[in-house]
């Protein structure tokens, strides 16, 4: 069966980071296989929903949602050198610009 490296940027997840509740995105890849590209992003996806230690993390409202795109998808021979748990790698949704920093 083919092997996938699938790319996902996931956003407006409502998450407390440092004790401080807001909103943030991550980029994560998920490695699957699947006999097609589409059925490798539905499988990626589908492990990013099953995540439970994502899901603790998770404050949203249902009426306000996390999002998920999945950004490239990149057949591979193997998964040989690759780590089990895949990391995700946060950024702040809205962070302060440097000139905000001196406003009040």
């Amino acid at each position: 069966m083919p092997k996938y490296r699938v790319q996902i940027d996931a956003r407006n997840f409502l998450v407390d980071m440092d004790g401080k509740v807001a909103k943030h995105g991550f980029i994560t890849f998920r490695f699957v296989e699947a006999d097609d590209p589409d059925a490798a992003e539905n499988a990626a996806v589908q492990q990013l929903r099953d995540d439970q230690e994502l899901r603790v993390l998770v404050r949203n409202d249902k009426h306000d949602p996390p999002m998920m795109d999945v950004i490239e998808i990149l057949e591979r021979d193997s998964f040989d050198g690759i780590g089990t748990q895949p990391g995700r790698i946060w950024y702040e949704m809205n962070p302060k610009r440097w000139w905000q920093f001196w406003r009040r």
